[in-house]
């Protein structure tokens, strides 16, 4: 992945001619907090996609197996379907956990 703000080896990067020594370590640590924070994210939201889409894969391949073993019967399909639910709201719950 490409930086956003390129970096030269031991020197901050873009800090303007007009920035005094401090005003260039304060740029470059503000932009260094920047950059982590956006790595922080961006893997919190590949995690959670996923999670989702782990979810979605496991709650359809569950689903389509308690409509097989249930075989048309309509006592059996509930009781299926209800763990079918009961596994769809952990996946839910576990892809809520990272709005935090």
């Amino acid at each position: 992945m490409s930086n956003i703000v390129p970096a030269g080896k031991g020197t901050p990067a873009n800090i303007p001619e007009s920035f005094s020594r401090n005003e260039g370590r304060i740029l470059a640590r503000r932009q260094n907090a920047e950059v982590t924070r956006g790595l922080v994210v961006a893997t919190r939201v590949q995690a959670a996609g996923h999670v989702a889409a782990t979810g979605m894969q496991m709650t359809a391949m569950l689903s389509r197996e308690a409509a097989f073993l249930a075989d048309g019967d309509p006592q059996t399909a509930a009781r299926l379907n209800f763990i079918v639910d009961s596994f769809a709201d952990n996946a839910a719950w576990e892809v809520r956990q990272f709005r935090g």
